[in-house]
């Protein structure tokens, strides 16, 4: 079984059993600032590679992103519900309605960290996927959004 076979909000419930434990265990040991700066680092090493990975799978392009949201991120195991808004060469934009993730963390007690657990990820994977792609959102459902609004764009040229 490959990983492309697990859906994702399965791997995610599949990660939790070992991630809810091992964050408690470190938040007893260590506190919750150096905790989340393991899990910082964690994230961003884990989620440059996902990108990587994914770009190979799906293209590193606006269009290979558009697949990831449909493949991955929404559609059949994935949690998110997305509405995308426009799709072209140069932008991505799309609202995710709904978020199975931020669900996943309320459930296990990990509101508090869900966001840099799984949100913070975003910005890193697109350095593994494609760094001349950039995002912005203004809001997330984790962090108590009515919705998460992605805006992916094509980085304008450097002026050098």
């Amino acid at each position: 079984m490959d990983e492309q076979s697990v859906g994702h909000l399965q791997r995610r419930k599949i990660e939790g059993r070992v991630l809810v434990p091992f964050i408690a265990a470190c938040r007893e040991k260590f506190g919750d600032a150096a905790t989340q700066e393991v899990i910082a680092a964690f994230i961003e090493k884990a989620s440059v590679a996902d990108g990587a990975k994914s770009a190979e799978h799906f293209g590193g392009g606006m269009a290979g992103l558009r697949r990831i949201v449909d493949e991955l991120w929404g559609g059949p195991g994935g949690g998110l519900d997305v509405q995308v808004l426009e799709h072209s060469e140069d932008r991505l934009d799309f609202n995710v309605t709904r978020c199975r993730y931020a669900e996943l963390y309320k459930e296990w007690g990990l509101s508090d960290l869900g966001f840099q657990l799984q949100c913070s990820r975003d910005h890193a994977m697109l350095k593994g996927f494609n760094d001349g792609i950039e995002l912005r959102r203004s809001q997330t459902i984790m962090q108590g959004g009515a919705c998460c609004d992605f805006r992916f764009r094509k980085k304008a040229p450097s002026a050098c």
